[in-house]
């Protein structure tokens, strides 16, 4: 059972709002690419190893906490891909999307990649931080009073990853190696360590911790491109809105959910809150009256009146 599913992040969804918006030609546009790109590609290793416990016959019950994010009582934070909680163990998964070849010097903890053009790069020690989650997992277990083995492992998501002779030892695979390692786990431990109600107690109480972490991000607001923007057309063509409906002057494509997505980039770039005159420049309406007939069919509650009427958009 799933508790906790994989969501996209924040982070995620400004960045994708923000390449739809920045012109290519931004000073900062490939920054702000190359950042999401590499969210993109994070995430999508993430879903792969989720699909793969499709096909991984589990216990029950058993439970899935997806990308739990903790802050700690020293005030640091936790972000945790996976955590698999069974009446046998548990097992923490630090999931890498990483290609290369992969080395890794215990002594020095170095995690070193190779690339396909030669290049050695330094990488975090993805051992040292999966380690750190299980010591905190751990200390939750003392905390309550509860016993149960913990586990944890670096799970590679792609096949591009190749693993070196130096990581023989470490707890390391390949996405496809997950459901042997489970296999083998399940051999080691036979015993049942904690009952059902006590299980479910102990995954509740760390959903309970969690809090999504706030990444900060300049947004260069003045730069973004304004409207009702086009899905089928690039470069950031506008829509236009007549005999209530948007349609896109190059393309005909008629958009009803298009106000939907701009009041979603507005809330990700902009804020939560806005006026009529806010809406009539995010959205490009010239008329404070359409603007405010728009702002009655969509998802924001009103506060205030006439000139000092706010609208705070609603979540969901």
């Amino acid at each position: 059972m799933i508790l906790l599913s994989r969501q996209q992040s924040q982070m995620h969804r400004i960045l994708e709002a923000l390449i739809r918006r920045l012109p290519s030609t931004h000073v900062d546009y490939m920054n702000y690419f190359d950042r999401l790109m590499r969210i993109q590609a994070g995430f999508a290793g993430e879903k792969r190893v989720d699909a793969e416990w499709l096909e991984i016959n589990l216990p029950n019950p058993h439970y899935f906490l997806h990308d739990l994010q903790i802050l700690n009582h020293f005030g640091n934070t936790h972000q945790i891909d996976s955590i698999l909680l069974c009446p046998h163990f548990i097992l923490i998964l630090e999931i890498k999307n990483i290609t290369g070849f992969l080395e890794y010097d215990e002594s020095f903890t170095q995690f070193t990649r190779t690339t396909s053009q030669g290049d050695v790069e330094g990488m975090i020690d993805p051992f040292h931080q999966v380690r750190r989650h299980a010591e905190w997992i751990k200390r939750m277990l003392k905390k309550y009073k509860v016993e149960i083995p913990v586990h944890y492992a670096v799970v590679m998501a792609t096949k591009n990853a190749i693993l070196s002779e130096s990581l023989k030892g470490q707890p390391i695979f390949h996405v496809s190696g997950l459901r042997y390692h489970i296999k083998e786990l399940f051999k080691q431990h036979k015993e049942l360590m904690l009952g059902a109600d006590n299980l479910f107690l102990f995954a509740t109480k760390l959903l309970s911790r969690h809090m999504p972490i706030k990444r900060e991000i300049t947004i260069p607001v003045r730069d973004i491109v304004k409207g009702v923007l086009c899905v089928r057309c690039s470069n950031g063509q506008r829509m236009s809105y007549h005999s209530i409906k948007w349609t896109c002057p190059r393309c005909g494509l008629v958009d009803r959910e298009a106000i939907f997505r701009t009041l979603e980039d507005y809330k990700l770039l902009v804020g939560d809150s806005l006026t009529n005159k806010s809406f009539c420049d995010f959205f490009e309406v010239d008329s404070p009256d359409l603007a405010y007939r728009l702002l009655q069919k969509l998802p924001v509650k009103a506060e205030g009146v006439k000139k000092h009427r706010k609208y705070w958009i609603k979540d969901g």
